[in-house]
């Protein structure tokens, strides 16, 4: 059961990013119109100086390290803890398009308009790359480290 509630403390507070980033970047999601550095990964991938320090040095600082720090290290508490951020970092992205007041969902929530995902098609349905990556990773850290 503590599990669990780590998990739904983790992606509450992904879902309650998701508010605060869609009011900052509106309609401009991902590299659109942003100050700094954008650093090109692949066609339809790049990392940009604002997700770079919001998503790998600021989050996994209170994520992961700071229960650490307070608890103490533990294998399984690291594994619990980057589970749920790598699931909760595509729940806060899926749930940026949900709750941007500035786009409607059906026309943000594709391919011409995230064009800054590789997207993957499963019949006629298509989700972002990352989703999948983001999802599987959090579950193989789970099954190597918690379980």
């Amino acid at each position: 059961m503590q599990i669990l509630l780590i998990f739904l403390v983790v992606w509450v507070a992904m879902i309650a990013h998701s508010f605060w980033e869609s009011s900052v970047e509106g309609k401009n999601a991902w590299g659109k119109n942003k100050y700094g550095w954008n650093l090109k990964l692949a066609k339809n991938l790049s990392l940009t100086r604002y997700h770079f320090w919001l998503f790998v040095v600021y989050m996994p600082l209170i994520f992961i390290l700071l229960p650490l720090v307070v608890t103490g290290f533990s294998i399984k508490l690291f594994g619990i803890l980057l589970s749920a951020y790598f699931s909760g970092i595509v729940i806060e992205d899926f749930f940026w398009f949900i709750v941007n007041t500035e786009i409607k969902f059906k026309d943000s929530w594709n391919p011409k308009f995230a064009s800054y995902y590789p997207w993957i098609g499963f019949g006629k349905y298509k989700v972002p790359l990352f989703y999948v990556l983001g999802f599987s990773i959090a579950v193989v850290i789970y099954f190597l480290l918690v379980k």
